[in-house]
């Protein structure tokens, strides 16, 4: 009898620390899922932001003032490189 009862103990203790290690992996695997979830979240929202802004790119770029600006900024970025080349040659 004396066997039975300590392998009944024996078998109860490793069913106990199975229980417990399932239970942490099961927790382990939730906080996993969920910050999957939130970087999912993040990454959408920053799509979003993104296409918000390409949306407003377009719509400035392609109006007459938009282009007549960005003609001015290539002409400066221009000026400001031939200023950089001088500064480098003397």
């Amino acid at each position: 009898m004396e066997l039975k009862t300590e392998e009944t103990e024996d078998l109860s203790k490793k069913l106990e620390s199975l229980k417990e290690s399932l239970v942490s992996e099961k927790k382990a695997k939730v906080m996993i899922q969920e910050e999957l979830l939130r970087m999912y979240i993040q990454e959408e929202d920053l799509l979003n932001s993104h296409q918000k802004l390409h949306s407003k790119f377009r719509a400035i770029s392609n109006s007459k003032l938009g282009k007549l600006t960005y003609v001015y900024w290539r002409f400066l970025k221009r000026i400001k490189r031939g200023k950089r080349n001088e500064n480098n040659k003397h």
